[in-house]
Order: structure tokens, then C-alpha cells, then sequence
């Protein structure tokens, strides 16, 4: 049948040392004021910054022949106290069914209760799989997938395969580690949320994680199928 695809980036270095420096992630619950002119200028920075990237993302695909078309969650999605309440489905769908490959990232959104918040890629990756249920999820990264520890640390070995069980348990059990300017939560967010699909799926959304611009990345997203040593996939089992 035909494929159809959607595509979520996250915010790399873009958008996350505004949204730190302005304390964008805390909205009115650092203290401030709905109307503080820093409050309000670092929403617009980090918006300014996380679209300049799709911005790039969406031209590099529109240069391969990629029909894509970027989509901010930014007034369409919205949140109470950080969880998700509003999301812009519509729009994806209508981009989808249009023939056109929607591409979303990470933003800065408002928040009912604190005025604004991130919404990280991973978050939108999340509500997506629940209303479109996608035949697998792909994550990429920088590097080959999941390790038994952070991948710089001695010993660490990449995690062929991960089984989620019915209470969300992990074996093999794995540590990660989030870089110190990630606002979001860095590997242990994509780890959870890749926990979630699973989990929530009862297995019928499998996810894969492994590196960007490898071999590996386009059989992952082609056929669901990785080798040994070619990243990681989760699974569930019903025990």
C-alpha cells in the first residue's frame, strides 16, 4: 500500500539555551507574571530559534524530492500544567491525506495554568502514535541506539533488543543520561516515550532506535527489521 510518513524533530541546539535562559519551561510557575516582558520575550526566542530549524529540516527534505511541509504545534496544541489537552491533529491529517509529508518539532507552547511550556518532540511523537497508530516508530540519534550505560562510559554495550513487559518493566534493565542543555529530558525521555508506544500499543507499534544517516536508519524505517548491532527495538510481552 502506500506509504505515508510523518516526521518529528526535536529542538537539538536550537531553541533549548533560549528556553533554559529564560526559564521558558516554568512559565508563570517560577513566580512570574503572565505578562513579564522576560517571560514573554523567551517564548518568542525560543519559537524564533526551534522554527528556524524545521525551517532547515523542511528544505533539506524538499531538496531530496521529500513533499514535506512543516507544521508547528504552536497554537494548535496546548497544555494544562504541562500535560497535553488540545493537540492539532486536524492539521497533521489534512497534510497527510493532501499527500504531503507533515514535519513537526519541539516548540514552546501555551500552557492553561502556567501561561507556556515545552512540548517536546518526543511528547508530540507520543500523541501521534496513539490517534494514527503507525505500523513502527524510528527513532534517531546520534549514536547506534540504546547502550546498557550512557554510550561514552567504559564497558557500554549497544542493547539489541528491549522487552517491555505489561507494568511497563524494562529487561534488560538500562541507564541513560540527558545532556546538560536538553530542556526536555535528553535519552531517558526517548526511552520512556518509546516505553509508552510500546506499552500502550499492547506491541503493535514496535520501536526502533538507531543512528541518523546510517544504512541501518533506512532499513529500520523501510521494514521495521535491524541486525544485530545495528540499533535497537523494542517489543512487548504479555506475561
Amino acid at each position: 500500500g502506500e506509504r505515508r510518513c510523518i516526521i518529528v524533530h526535536g529542538a537539538g541546539s536550537f531553541g533549548h539555551f533560549q528556553a533554559r535562559e529564560y526559564d521558558v519551561a516554568l512559565g508563570t510557575s517560577g513566580g512570574r507574571s503572565a505578562a513579564s516582558d522576560t517571560l514573554r520575550q523567551g517564548l518568542c526566542l525560543t519559537r524564533l530559534s526551534v522554527t528556524k530549524l524545521n525551517h532547515l529540516v523542511t528544505e533539506q527534505l524538499i531538496s531530496v524530492g521529500v513533499p514535506a511541509v512543516g507544521i508547528s504545534p504552536f497554537g494548535t496544541w496546548q497544555t494544562t500544567n504541562k500535560n497535553v489537552v488540545k493537540a492539532g491533529i486536524d492539521a497533521v491529517k489534512n497534510v497527510l491525506d493532501a499527500g504531503y509529508v507533515p514535519v513537526l518539532h519541539g516548540d514552546c507552547i501555551l500552557d492553561l495554568e502556567q501561561h507556556c511550556c515545552i512540548l517536546s518532540g518526543d511528547t508530540v511523537i507520543e500523541v501521534l502514535a496513539k490517534t494514527f497508530s503507525p505500523r513502527r516508530v524510528v527513532f534517531l540519534t546520534d549514536v547506534n541506539g540504546i547502550y546498557s550505560c550512557p554510550p561514552d562510559t567504559p564497558g557500554a554495550r549497544l542493547v539489541d533488543s528491549i522487552v517491555i513487559g505489561p507494568e511497563r518493566t524494562m529487561e534488560p534493565a538500562v541507564l541513560t543520561s540527558a545532556l546538560s542543555h536538553d530542556s526536555t529530558g535528553g535519552v531517558s525521555l526517548k526511552l520512556q516515550t518509546a516505553i509508552n508506544i510500546v506499552s500502550s500499543s499492547h506491541g503493535s507499534i514496535p520501536v526502533l532506535i538507531c543512528k541518523l544517516d546510517s544504512e541501518a536508519a533506512v532499513k529500520a524505517c523501510l521494514t521495521g527489521k535491524l541486525k544485530e548491532g545495528e540499533g535497537t527495538k523494542l517489543s512487548f510481552v504479555d506475561t
